[in-house]
């Protein structure tokens, strides 16, 4: 997190706007993320009081509805805001923030669907909240990576090659082997899948949004 200095260089506030940009993102794109969820139940509700089958069902009556849509496009337009974020933001803030969109999602339902959350829900709720603040503060100073010679630099190095390498073989067996098997049974399974396609997933986004962004702005074409 930048600091506020009486007198900062210009690169130092092209920093800070970058982070507050990329804050400002991460922080909606929770807000959007979390809303898609309920909005699209609300329209699948709607749909399960017609006699059309549900979605549950195999049934696809659901397309035609517009709340449905209105929510997968609210998604649509979080995922976009959560991406471009890590083209300014590092990633160590943008992705514990991804994970309040359960709470807005949790607060969401309470009011607009009437649902309740009992102890254990609200219990959730806290330690995702205490969580995410904890990893955000905690953080440690990261390099400034704002180019795409800084990301092949890192990217190239032995020990990120052996843990790409590590995490997909042991996604593979997990997806192949070990979730078909077990998968039901132990919820961890899937949950660790995720934590390790999205280790990786998120320096892929923070790469591509670099490029992006750089390319926008013409820098790509000043370094070559």
């Amino acid at each position: 997190m930048p600091y506020n200095n009486t007198t900062m260089s210009p690169s130092s506030a092209s920093s800070n706007k970058e982070f507050y940009i990329g804050l400002g993102l991460a922080l909606s794109s929770t807000i959007f993320i979390g809303a898609s969820f309920i909005v699209k139940k609300k329209g699948l509700l709607r749909v399960s009081r017609s006699a059309a089958n549900r979605a549950g069902s195999g049934g696809f009556a659901y397309l035609k509805e517009w709340l449905w849509w209105t929510g997968m496009t609210t998604m649509i337009v979080g995922e976009i805001a959560n991406f471009s974020a890590y083209a300014f933001a590092p990633a160590i803030l943008v992705t514990p923030l991804g994970a309040l969109s359960v709470i807005v999602s949790a607060v969401l339902a309470s009011i607009l669907l009437k649902e309740r959350l009992n102890l254990h829900g609200k219990i959730g709720c806290f330690l995702c909240l205490l969580g995410s603040t904890v990893i955000v503060i905690s953080a440690p100073d990261e390099e400034n990576v704002d180019s795409l010679e800084v990301i092949s630099e890192h990217i190239e190095k032995p020990i990120f090659i052996l843990y790409a390498v590590c995490a997909l073989i042991v996604s593979l067996v997990l997806i192949f082997h070990y979730g078909p098997k077990y998968g039901k049974e132990n919820l961890l399974i899937y949950i660790t899948i995720c934590s390790l396609i999205g280790s990786l997933s998120v320096t892929f986004c923070k790469g591509l949004g670099v490029a992006i962004k750089v390319t926008v702005s013409g820098d790509f074409v000043k370094n070559s």
